[in-house]
This record gives structure tokens, C-alpha cells and sequence, in this order.
């Protein structure tokens, strides 16, 4: 009897040092350590003549929305997403697509030829609704020529006013043929952003509430990015959330193994933070508060794992851990219309990431 006694209270005391966090510490422990990124960003057409053109972006469809030859007037696609901070350095760690194009080099570069295309569009309807005014300037002018009605004052500016319709009309037929000149092939279409993050818990009103950030190391692939803080500092009191050697979900320790044989284990939920739907569902009298989801892991997959936490766009690069507050994931997707799965990146490909931007190794697409 005092055999079993003493070894029940050896397995308790097993249980009790694996170090499962309740849900509540869990939410509260690393609410401070997550951040709302926010992306403003257009494109730039530089053309082969060496004149350049702008557009916001491109809708659901992936035709090209807010095209223009002004870059002041050019609209700002805004974006948003979750990310985490990793060091005290600033560094934040979200998803590739939240900080950078969605668009691959290769969709892109067809966009130069729709843009050409959508721009003679435009000064070919242009061209066509001057010439419909072109002919009734040129009725009015030839009535105030031959009609005692009209004053010499009155002449003049009715032919001053037909000539500059004229005028504007064989500019839009010279940009019509300049444009039929330009050769795609040679011309490129740059990525112009800028990324910043709100904290959890403050106020945001408007774009004065974000911090600048710059984007440090891109993973393509796997849909990872390290941006950081412009003045390289983790704000005091945030949390930092350990990126760890080895993978959570596959790696348990002697009392983690027993604690799981016993039904305590780390990995049996799954938690996340984000800010589902961006500050639109954030915003709360007291500032914007990021969402606490929990769910359990339904696939695993060699780069990927599947679990049932509920996700919105807005949630994308938030933090996954366990009941142990271990870092296991980085999410990234929904896969249904409902929301109820969704799909987190490996933690080992981060590992990799932050191995690689230490080592000071450039980026690669094709990481």
C-alpha cells in the first residue's frame, strides 16, 4: 500500500513539474509580446521610355485597381496581420505575405503588359470623348465666323477654346503611340511598402499610432518574415516569445513523456493570439485587444500541422503554443469558409530563418 502510495505521489509530482500552463496565465502571459502589423503599399511601372506609372494594387479577379501617372495621388493598398516579437533587438516574426507582395514575379510581370493595355484603354476613351467636343467647338466656330451675332472678343475665345481641344487631343493620340512603342519586356514593376505595428492594449486612432518597422529576411517558401523595430529595441515589459531548437510537437522530455502517458499532455491544445479581421474587431474602449483562440492539432504534416483554432484574415503570422507556452507554430491560412481549421507553419522552418539572418545570409525566394 505505501508502495503505491509513494509511487502515485512520484507521478503527480512528474506531472506537476512538466509545467502545463493554465489557459488564463497562457493569455495573459504573452498578450503584451503580440503586435497588429499594419502595410501600406502600392506599384511602380517603370516603363522602358523611363516614365512610370502607379496602381493601388489588384483586386479579387487580378485586375490592376487605382492606376495612375501621379505618384502623389497614387491610393495606398492597406493591409494587416499579427506578429510576435523574438528578441529584444525588435525583431518581430509575422507571415512573408503580410510585409510583402502576394503577387509572384511571374504574375507580376504580366501586369506591365495590362498595364500598358489598361492606360491606352483609358487615353484611347479619352481621345474619342475629345473629338466629340472637337466637333461641336468646330459648329460653334464656324457659326461665330459667318454670324453678326457674335463679337470679335467672343470669336477669339471660342477659336482659343477649339484649338486647345484640338491641341489636347493630339497629345492623347502622341501618348496613345507612345505607348504602342513600349516594350514590356524591358520595362519593371517595383514594390513600394511601408510596414509598421500597433501594440496590444494601446490606442490606435490613426497611422501616428504605428511604429515604423523595416522588413529584415524573407522566407517565401514557407511564408515567414523577421521584420524589426527602427530603433532596434523591444519596448520593456513586452513578452518575447523563444523560438526553440527543436520542434514542441515532436520533442518531450522524460517528464513531459510521463505527464502524457497520464493524460497531461503539453501538446493536447493549442492556443493563439492574433487580431482577427485586423483594428476592425480589435477595437474595444480600453484599445485594441488581440483575440485568444484555443483548438487541437487535426493533421500534421513534415512542414505543416492543421488544427481546429477559429481564424480570420488578420490573424495571419500569429504565435501558436502550447499548454506549455512553447512556441510550435506560426499560422497562416484558412481553409474553409467557416474558419473552423486552419494551418500553421513548422516552428523549425522559423529556427531556420533566425539561424539564417544571424549568419547574415542573404535572401532568397527559394529558401
Amino acid at each position: 500500500m505505501k508502495r503505491i502510495l509513494f509511487y502515485l505521489t512520484f507521478v503527480a509530482a512528474l506531472i506537476t513539474s512538466c509545467g502545463n500552463k493554465s489557459e488564463s496565465s497562457i493569455e495573459k502571459e504573452m498578450a503584451s509580446g503580440v503586435v497588429l502589423i499594419q502595410n501600406q503599399s502600392y506599384y511602380e511601372v517603370e516603363l522602358s521610355n523611363g516614365e512610370s506609372l502607379y496602381f493601388a494594387g489588384f483586386d479579387e479577379d487580378g485586375d490592376i485597381v487605382g492606376l495612375t501617372a501621379d505618384k502623389d495621388s497614387v491610393s495606398l493598398s492597406n493591409g494587416f496581420g499579427t506578429g510576435f516579437f523574438v528578441s529584444e533587438n525588435g525583431e518581430i516574426v509575422t507571415n512573408a505575405h503580410v510585409v510583402s507582395s502576394t503577387r509572384t514575379e511571374k504574375d507580376i510581370n504580366k501586369s506591365i503588359a495590362a498595364v500598358i493595355e489598361s492606360v491606352k484603354k483609358q487615353v484611347a476613351e479619352q481621345y474619342y470623348a475629345l473629338g466629340e467636343k472637337l466637333e461641336q467647338a468646330q459648329a460653334l466656330y464656324n457659326e461665330a465666323n459667318y454670324s453678326d451675332a457674335y463679337s470679335m472678343d467672343d470669336f477669339n475665345r471660342i477659336r482659343e477654346y477649339r484649338d486647345a481641344i484640338q491641341s489636347q487631343r493630339e497629345e492623347y493620340a502622341d501618348t496613345y503611340n507612345g505607348l504602342s512603342d513600349i516594350r514590356p519586356s524591358e520595362s519593371e514593376v517595383r514594390y513600394h511598402n511601408r510596414v509598421s505595428i500597433a501594440y496590444n492594449n494601446t490606442f490606435v486612432t490613426s497611422n501616428s499610432d504605428f511604429s515604423s518597422c523595416v522588413v529584415l529576411k524573407v522566407d517565401h517558401e514557407h511564408d515567414l518574415a523577421v521584420i524589426q523595430l527602427k530603433d532596434k529595441k523591444t519596448p520593456e515589459g513586452k513578452y518575447i516569445f523563444e523560438v526553440p531548437d527543436d520542434d514542441p510537437l515532436e520533442d518531450y522530455s522524460f517528464t513531459e513523456s510521463i505527464a502524457k502517458f497520464f493524460g497531461s499532455d503539453k501538446n493536447d491544445k493549442l492556443f493563439l493570439t492574433g487580431f482577427n479581421r485586423g483594428p476592425s474587431l480589435a477595437q474595444t474602449k480600453d484599445g485594441i485587444k488581440a483575440q485568444f483562440n484555443m483548438g487541437t492539432v487535426s493533421q500534421r504534416a513534415s512542414d505543416q500541422i492543421m488544427y481546429s483554432i477559429p481564424a480570420l484574415p488578420g490573424s495571419s503570422g500569429s504565435a501558436v503554443v502550447n499548454h506549455k507556452g512553447q512556441l510550435v507554430a506560426i499560422n497562416y491560412a484558412g481553409v474553409s469558409t467557416t474558419q473552423s481549421f486552419n494551418y500553421g507553419i513548422r516552428v523549425k522552418y522559423l529556427k531556420s530563418l533566425m539561424k539564417n539572418l544571424a549568419s547574415g545570409m542573404d535572401d532568397d525566394d527559394d529558401f
